[in-house]
C-alpha cells in the first residue's frame, strides 16, 4: 500500500514539473545592462512613461524602448535577470510585477 502512495506522489510531482517546463517555454535568462527613463519633454507629454532598456540574452544586446507605466520597472536595476522570451521585433520580459513588452531598436553581437 505504502508503494503505491509513493508511486502517485512520484507521478503527480513529474506531472506539475511538465507543466510548470510548458508554461515557460521558449523563456531564457536575460540580464538588465542598463535602464534609463526617457526624459519629459513639454512639446510630447506621451513620452513621460517611455524607457529605455539594454538586455543581454546569450551572447547578444539588444537595445529597446517601452512605454510601460513605472510601476512596471520598480525592482529593475543593472545586473539582474529575468527570463525573457524573443517575439521577432519584441522581447517579452517576465518582471516582478508582470510581463513587459520591450521594442527592439537594435542589436549588437560580439565580433
Amino acid at each position: 500500500m505504502k508503494t503505491c502512495w509513493v508511486l502517485v506522489v512520484c507521478v503527480a510531482m513529474a506531472a506539475t514539473l511538465a507543466f510548470a517546463q510548458a508554461a515557460d517555454e521558449g523563456f531564457q535568462p536575460a540580464r538588465v545592462v542598463s535602464i534609463d527613463r526617457v526624459s519629459a519633454d513639454a512639446r510630447h507629454p506621451e513620452k513621460s512613461d517611455q524607457y529605455k532598456v539594454s538586455m543581454r540574452m546569450g551572447d547578444v544586446l539588444y537595445l529597446c524602448q517601452s512605454s510601460a507605466p513605472p510601476s512596471a520597472f520598480l525592482d529593475w536595476s543593472p545586473n539582474k535577470e529575468f527570463p525573457a522570451k524573443l517575439e521577432g521585433k519584441t522581447l517579452l520580459v517576465n518582471g516582478p510585477h508582470g510581463q513587459v513588452q520591450l521594442n527592439i531598436t537594435g542589436k549588437k553581437t560580439p565580433k
